[in-house]
């Protein structure tokens, strides 16, 4: 054949395929795909520090991680925290030096900054961010800036109020509050009364001796009995401070009399035998055993940590009664509660390219990748047709074979739904108007819910648990949340300090609820502030005071 003959058999076969690529559009697709599987995929190393992470055994490996892999040319191998905290975690690896590509380092992630292993993602972000700058505004970048002006992570906290839960505060269970006739629950006196009343009338659930109220105190747990003064005073979660909303100064209210009241009367609770005997000695599962046992009356918390695992529980055995709502319980003159606020965007941490990864180009690309439409419903919705559907409008939703396989535990480890969350992802809603998840919309919500949980909602008028009365209004902090402040490695007062007060807290608060005689009660009480004043809280306050009012400055 001529060299004439064969450029115009190519150009004849170009002029086919194209003809034909435009004609069926959907071969166009398959082809643009088929080639781009055609790219070698690249495997990098993620570290996921949070402790209360679910690990998956191999997430890339299941239908949505292969497409995620599909779509961005990465596969994540990826080690979840075992064994070890994640202070001691993040310390060997910043010992070692041994660190991944990627890394998330959750509460100890401002180590990893301050250490100087991280790659500031300014330049990155302005050169290949075409994803991410469609769901992070300029508004949520500026508050990623750490105080040297650098970002350096995409956080996966937003500013969302999602209807799918319930907010933080007291709980009660449903069956108290039908046969008290759904009373309002307001005031921390009227809610320890409840709990009597209850228990008094029912010593025995399912042939077990009934629990007033229990809380769980294992290693970093013990929030849920420092917390709760500090919402009963009417402040919001900043951990050991409380901050003045007009002058943003911040003190510890460890020793104030909000404090002193509530450890009082959780020392009549003890006295009287409704609070857990075994409520300084019960690990973390068996808190969650004994709520999802049915048989606990009240507690304090915070719905991320029982929620998913001891309500699931009750609402899969439909022991819907049994199941608990909660109130923005708050002492009599309080006028607002604060347990439910609007938080900007989280400055702690969130996924971060370390130095030692040899490629950070990819590893940017793969974040900003996951930000894309595509990927975010990939990662939130599952696979189109399988585990989610679209009606003629291009509104996403479930079927009820889609709504249950999504309720099952077993097929979202096996499909990879729902292990996305750590990466960063859009604010409420996607690029084209959907719902991130379906638990945000209210429609949905309201059809999932357990009929008990619809009785109570209607009794109280109201279409989900994120709105009154089980919560005042949000309002948006201008700081974000005091505890979620690093302390820097050039502050080792304010750490030991900050060391100090919690040793001396786990030491005398479990005293005074166990506390035999009132007498004794106010001898425990003292030696406790005496025991305070040593510790410099001072300089601790000061260090949250300053870094509160920076925030305040240079985020609004």
């Amino acid at each position: 054949m001529s060299k004439k003959l064969k450029v115009f058999a190519w150009f004849i076969c170009f002029v086919f395929i194209f003809s034909t690529l435009i004609t069926f559009p959907s071969l166009k697709s398959d082809f643009v795909k088929a080639a781009s599987s055609n790219q070698p995929v690249k495997t990098l190393t993620f570290f996921y520090g949070d402790s209360n992470a679910d690990p998956h055994p191999d997430l890339f490996s299941t239908p949505i991680g292969k497409e995620i892999t599909k779509l961005t040319g990465v596969k994540l191998k990826i080690e979840y925290l075992a064994g070890q905290d994640e202070a001691t975690k993040i310390g060997l690896m910043l010992a070692s030096g041994d660190l991944p590509d990627l890394i998330h380092g959750h509460q100890e992630h401002g180590k990893l900054i301050e250490a100087g292993v991280l790659v500031p993602l300014d330049n990155y972000i302005q050169k290949y961010g075409k994803y991410c700058k469609q769901i992070y505004t300029d508004k949520d970048l500026k508050r990623l800036r750490q105080k040297d002006g650098k970002i350096y992570f995409l956080s996966p906290y937003r500013n969302e109020i999602t209807p799918d839960l319930k907010p933080d505060g007291f709980w009660l269970p449903i069956d108290l509050l039908e046969k008290a006739k759904w009373p309002k629950v307001r005031y921390w006196e009227d809610y320890q009364q409840l709990i009597r009343d209850y228990v008094k009338k029912n010593p025995t659930i399912e042939g077990k001796p009934t629990i007033g109220f229990t809380f769980i105190t294992e290693s970093w747990r013990f929030f849920t009995l420092e917390n709760p003064p500090s919402y009963l005073m009417g402040y919001q979660n900043d951990g050991d401070v409380i901050v003045d909303p007009k002058t943003y100064e911040a003190k510890v209210y460890s020793t104030m009399g909000g404090s002193k009241r509530y450890y009082k009367d959780l020392n009549k609770m003890w006295k009287e035998g409704l609070i857990d005997k075994e409520v300084f000695v019960q690990n973390y599962d068996t808190y969650l055993s004994k709520i999802a046992q049915g048989r606990v009356v009240g507690f304090y918390d915070q719905w991320w940590q029982f929620g998913y695992d001891a309500e699931a529980s009750l609402k899969n055995a439909k022991k819907y009664n049994r199941m608990h709502i909660s109130f923005p319980v708050v002492y009599k003159g309080v006028q607002r509660a604060r347990y439910l606020m609007i938080q900007p965007i989280g400055a702690r941490d969130g996924i971060s390219i370390t130095k030692k990864c040899k490629d950070p180009v990819t590893a940017f690309k793969f974040l900003d990748k996951l930000c894309s439409l595509e990927a975010q419903k990939l990662m939130y919705w599952g696979i189109k047709g399988v585990d989610y559907s679209v009606d003629k409008n291009g509104k996403m939703y479930l079927t009820d074979k889609q709504k249950k396989q999504r309720e099952d535990p077993v097929y979202r480890k096996k499909q990879g739904l729902g292990y996305w969350w750590v990466f960063p992802h859009a604010y409420l809603k996607l690029q084209d108007g959907n719902y991130r998840e379906p638990g945000f919309d209210p429609e949905y919500v309201y059809k999932n819910f357990s009929p008990a949980e619809k009785k109570v909602l209607d009794a109280y008028k109201a279409k989900y648990f994120m709105q009154p009365p089980f919560t005042d209004p949000p309002l948006e902090t201008p700081y974000g949340f005091a505890w979620e402040i690093n302390i820097p490695a050039d502050k080792p007062q304010v750490t030991i300090a900050q060391q100090k007060m919690s040793e001396v807290r786990r030491k005398y608060l479990p005293q005074l609820v166990m506390a035999k005689t009132d007498a004794d009660f106010d001898r425990i009480w003292k030696e406790f502030v005496q025991a305070f004043e040593k510790t410099n809280y001072k300089v601790y306050e000061q260090f949250k005071t300053e870094m509160i009012r920076w925030r305040v400055k240079n985020w609004n």
